[in-house]
């Protein structure tokens, strides 16, 4: 990121009395900077049932009904909370006057009051310097969110490895519960979700609406070689947020 730094001037005077020269150092130091946010609101133009394959982000999200407020949250280590607050359907704006110093930031979207939360950012880090602007952005789903898991693939009940089985990748199914529409990420590696390493999904799936998920195992040729029990009732409430649904078991057929 490029810093515009703000130049300091020197000013210097001569008096002649006694013969002395008198330098006067008017050099201001705040010890604060700036920061200026942008963000950009994430939907999906297509719809369900949902893949990876026609995974189309649509840049154009909107604020959620209800929603008004973008909130920007920046924590330097051993400090408060340092809080700014913008309009949702604004693009960006100032976070002005921070102490100098390395801060994590993150983006919320809520109500008016700033206490029903809808949809929160990944966070970034950014370095606040004297006297300078520093940009940072953030990109969110507004209405989606993704799973977050790991697996252990088993064979007549012992432990197998993804190697062992033929498993190439593994497929996460959510069908909205009581319902009929799915939405299918099949973009993980099986290795990828093999404890203690977790796989995120790529595919976001809406949210406000509860889910009935699947982990599958699948071979090379894209078919399924072992599925979970479905994991019910698992509910998405907040946008551009991860579901853990922990360890999932899949036996192998």
């Amino acid at each position: 990121m490029k810093n515009l730094v703000l130049s300091a001037m020197i000013a210097v005077g001569a008096s002649q009395a006694a013969g002395c020269i008198i330098v006067s150092d008017d050099t201001t130091t705040t010890g604060e900077g700036d920061l200026q946010v942008s963000w950009t609101l994430l939907s999906h133009t297509q719809a369900p049932p949902l893949s990876t394959v026609d995974n189309t982000v649509d840049t154009t999200g909107q604020c959620p009904a209800g929603s008004g407020t973008i909130r920007i949250t920046a924590v330097r280590e051993g400090d408060a909370p340092y809080v700014s607050d913008y309009l949702c359907s604004a693009s960006g704006g100032p976070f002005t006057r921070l102490p100098v110093g390395t801060y994590t930031t993150w983006l919320e979207i809520t109500d008016a009051d700033g206490v029903t939360k809808f949809a929160e950012s990944a966070e970034a880090t950014v370095t606040v310097g004297d006297g300078t602007v520093t940009p940072v952005s953030f990109s969110l789903y507004t209405d989606r969110a993704v799973f977050v898991a790991n697996w252990n693939l088993t064979r007549a009940g012992s432990p197998a490895t993804c190697a062992q089985v033929g498993a190439d990748k593994m497929s996460v199914l959510a069908t909205v519960s009581g319902g009929s529409n799915g939405f299918d990420d099949d973009t993980n590696l099986c290795t990828a979700g093999v404890p203690p390493a977790v796989a995120f999904t790529q595919l976001p799936v809406p949210v406000g609406q509860s889910y009935t998920v699947v982990v599958s195992a699948l071979n090379t040729a894209g078919d399924s070689i072992g599925d979970s029990a479905g994991i019910v009732n698992r509910q998405l409430t907040l946008g551009n947020s991860a579901l853990d649904l922990g360890t999932v078991t899949v036996p192998i057929r």
